[in-house]
């Protein structure tokens, strides 16, 4: 007893949340001229401290505001040569300010990029940054290496098609934004003008086919999805109004994820009979036919990767469990099928942060990875981020399915409901792994995209068991 009382009475030590240091190429008058962080040589480049695992073109620009005083955008992560890499290699991050007429703050001056010398600067790494993003800035103003996005000057080259988009809207750019993600070929800012506020979104690849999905869910599905009111094709970008809403997770409604669910089964029933418009904007096939192909290479990767498993735990599933877990996938796509429910639009990311709500609406954002097939796996996604979070703001997962399968039961009967919620906790995350083409490439995947897919097989092993277990007890 008195141990127990002597551990309680330690003081509770609070550790920082971790965070990383990033070294600022900050470049002003088209890329020409650098800011350094001294007066005189040796040079030293300007460095903020922000959040790790957060976004970094939100945070380094905020911390670059707050300790210069410079307003800033991210333009890309310069590559680094090999005799730099490793796990203490600097970060850095290029970045342009649009305050070409502002001086340079305090202790720190602009230098004219090309002066720039391995005798000027205080750490030989900063040279070869400084070397690599020129390089690559040069290549992405020449058209030889895509990434409209790494290019000084392109925030001008936006603002002036925005405006032009906005006009018969009657709007103004205020000059005001907030970068939220950077890299040369993708982008993502919220635009301020003098009325509604709009919202600019550019992909790259892999995520390119996010560019026709988005475009065909807004004109087939308006009031599901931001109203897209320009495209700039040749960046693969669009334009939307911002919807008056907040995340899923952060809305203080009780109600709010029965509202989300309630609204993804009125999108999917609006769905059925477009899946081929969805399929040809290049939505993800994981109908049933195109799953049940995908059993066999699927269990055959995941054996290699099972086998490539070093340490335990987590548990090894073997090869003959993988053989038994493949058939009875293949069992419960066959019971599927014989629901006979319509295939509809799904999102394989669905979670809170891919949900806008407000009192009486709900829109669902990023559909790189929109699919069409069975409905309810989308539910089921939802369900497990709910069961996650479980935070008291959030309506109970009984609740949120009660709302979901209410608008489907205009069209199915409650035992095929039953049936299709019983098997949707097994396929559902066949489903997931198996939809995307990660696994599908020419070489395994390794790191962490092979523990995590290991993850889902093992995932799959356990819904698989109680699934067995259900029917066990309804049988008996």
């Amino acid at each position: 007893m008195s141990t127990a009382v002597e551990q309680d009475a330690r003081p509770v030590v609070v550790r920082p949340p971790p965070h990383d240091l990033y070294r600022v190429l900050l470049l002003r008058k088209s890329g020409s001229e650098l800011l350094v962080a001294s007066k005189r040589p040796p040079f030293t480049l300007p460095c903020v401290e922000i959040p790790r695992w957060e976004r970094v073109a939100e945070n380094v620009i905020a911390a670059v505001r707050k300790r210069y005083g410079l307003s800033a955008l991210c333009l890309f992560t310069p590559e680094l040569s090999a005799t730099t890499t490793g796990g203490d290699q600097p970060l850095y991050q290029v970045m342009e300010t649009r305050e070409a007429a502002i001086g340079a703050p305090d202790e720190m001056r602009w230098l004219p990029l090309d002066s720039i010398s391995s005798q000027s600067l205080a750490d030989e790494e900063d040279l070869v940054a400084i070397t690599n993003m020129s390089r690559q800035t040069a290549e992405f103003q020449s058209g030889e290496a895509m990434g409209p996005f790494g290019r000084p000057g392109w925030i001008e080259e936006l603002s002036s098609w925005v405006q032009r988009a906005i006009e018969p809207y009657g709007l103004r750019l205020s000059g005001e934004f907030r970068q939220l993600n950077a890299s040369p070929t993708f982008a993502l800012l919220r635009l301020e003008t003098d009325g509604q506020a709009l919202w600019f979104k550019a992909v790259g690849e892999p995520n390119l086919r996010e560019f026709p999905i988005s475009l065909t869910l807004s004109r087939l599905f308006h009031g599901f999805v931001p109203k897209v009111i320009a495209t700039h094709p040749t960046w693969h970008g669009w334009l939307t109004t911002e919807f008056p809403g907040s995340r899923l997770d952060e809305v203080p409604d009780a109600h709010a994820w029965e509202r989300a669910a309630d609204t993804l089964a009125e999108l999917q029933i609006a769905s059925v009979g477009k899946t081929d418009q969805l399929l040809d904007a290049g939505s993800r096939d994981v109908r049933v036919p195109s799953l049940l192909a995908f059993v066999d290479p699927f269990m055959e990767v995941m054996s290699q990767l099972m086998e490539q498993q070093w340490k335990t735990p987590p548990p090894v599933v073997n090869k003959r469990e993988l053989q038994t877990l493949g058939k009875q996938i293949k069992d419960a796509l066959s019971s599927w099928a014989q629901l006979h429910i319509p295939d509809s639009l799904g999102h394989l990311d669905f979670n809170p942060g891919n949900i806008l709500c407000s009192p009486d609406q709900c829109v669902f954002l990023d559909w790189a990875e929109a699919y069409v097939g069975p409905p309810f796996f989308t539910l089921q996604y939802l369900r497990e981020h709910l069961t996650r979070l479980r935070h008291e703001r959030s309506s109970s997962g009984a609740d949120v399915v009660k709302a979901y399968y209410a608008k489907w039961r205009r069209f199915l009967s409650p035992e095929t409901i039953s049936t299709a919620l019983d098997l949707a906790a097994l396929v559902a995350v066949f489903a997931y792994a198996a939809g995307t083409a990660a696994w599908r490439n020419s070489t395994i995947p390794e790191g962490s995209r092979a523990a995590y897919l290991r993850s889902l097989t093992r995932r799959m092993h356990l819904e698989m068991q109680g699934l067995q277990q259900r029917r066990h007890i309804c049988h008996d």
